[in-house]
């Protein structure tokens, strides 16, 4: 009896000292591997077309913070704040966003566009950009490039 006490106590005080160790693994753990989860969005153009009548700019969403992404099938949401003179639409991904400025788009319309994105534990991300509409750059033709082609 004497022995079964003793064991007993052994057991309880292995128990209790590993789930402190599991605890400290646990704490150390979260520190070499912070959240992954998505905090903000940095958009920025990535054609050269002129935020103008008739033109359609492409913007990009980068995750903040780097190296992180969205998870397969949940992607982020692009809106604007004037769907008439800059609508939005998004590719499959969520991170690449076209504005289709139509012509009859107002030069000096401010519009903003936002990415939201909500992760996995609910932790809701966003991205915003200002922009105004411009007036198109001339394209008058200056010259002509000859070229034999038969």
């Amino acid at each position: 009896m004497f022995h079964e006490h003793k064991e007993t106590e052994l057991l309880e005080r292995i128990l209790h000292l590993t789930g402190e160790v599991l605890h400290e693994l646990r704490l150390i753990r979260h520190e070499l591997k912070p959240s992954t989860n998505i905090t903000a969005f940095s958009i920025k153009e990535i054609s050269m077309f002129p935020i103008a009548p008739g033109f359609s700019p492409i913007y990009t969403a980068t995750p903040v913070p780097a190296g992180t992404f969205p998870a397969p099938g949940n992607v982020p949401v692009w809106t604007s704040s004037d769907t008439t003179n800059a609508p939005v639409t998004a590719d499959a991904t969520g991170l690449v966003g076209t504005v289709a400025i139509p012509a009859t788009a107002v030069v000096g319309t401010s519009f903003t566009l936002t990415v939201t994105y909500t992760n996995a534990d609910g932790v809701v991300a966003t991205g915003t950009l200002a922009q105004t509409i411009v007036a198109a750059p001339p394209s008058d033709i200056t010259s002509f490039t000859i070229a034999q082609t038969a």
